[in-house]
């Protein structure tokens, strides 16, 4: 079993394994992304569609392996919840205005 930062830079490099090691990443932390997703927008939200951001999981996780930078001393999960809750910060306030 390999560990967060080895399958992020397989994603990175966009190796043969890249694939299965996104789908590792997905399956490892998706469980965080999902938590404060549920957290940070409700669920009668009328003006951002949370079915939306959940669909859109894999593409975040992706997203967030690309910009993970291990120099910084935080966990790929801790980096992934706080990009998580920014992005549903971002939506939520941004889409309110309106």
């Amino acid at each position: 079993m390999l560990d967060d930062l080895t399958l992020i830079e397989e994603v990175k490099a966009h190796t043969s394994d890249a694939d299965s090691a996104l789908k590792e990443l997905i399956n490892r932390h998706s469980g965080i992304y999902l938590d404060i997703v549920n957290n940070y927008i409700p669920a009668n939200c009328s003006f951002v569609r949370k079915s939306d951001v959940l669909q859109e999981k894999d593409y975040y996780i992706y997203q967030a392996a690309l910009k993970y930078r291990d120099d910084k001393g935080t966990k790929f999960s801790t980096y992934l919840g706080n990009e998580t809750k920014w992005m549903c910060m971002n939506l939520f306030n941004k889409n309110k205005k309106f």
